[in-house]
């Protein structure tokens, strides 16, 4: 599992993408921030929620909705955004500095 994996959680349908770097040890909690589909998330705010393809689907990576979550229920990569790895380290900042 690397930075910018969008992944399946185990137990439904709901996608996530990792924010955590690959740190080189096994953590019980991985930092990930929710994938939903644009259908399904009202108007977007800019530098925080990224837009991105998923098997065609337009979708957001909600940023502000960041989460740790149980690292064994993170599902096989089903997608890749580390091309936005940038875009996701400026929303973190954007988040903890506002700037």
């Amino acid at each position: 599992m690397s930075q910018g994996n969008i992944l399946r959680l185990r137990d439904g349908d709901e996608l996530v993408c990792r924010v955590q770097t690959d740190l080189g040890l096994e953590t019980p909690y991985t930092l990930c921030a929710p994938v939903v589909p644009h259908t399904a998330w009202g108007s977007p705010v800019p530098r925080l929620h990224i837009p991105i393809l998923v098997n065609e689907t337009p979708c957001y990576i909600l940023m502000s909705q960041m989460v740790a979550i149980p690292t064994a229920q993170l599902g096989a990569p089903v997608a890749d955004a580390s091309a936005w790895r940038d875009e996701m380290i400026a929303a973190v900042d954007l988040l903890v500095s506002g700037f």
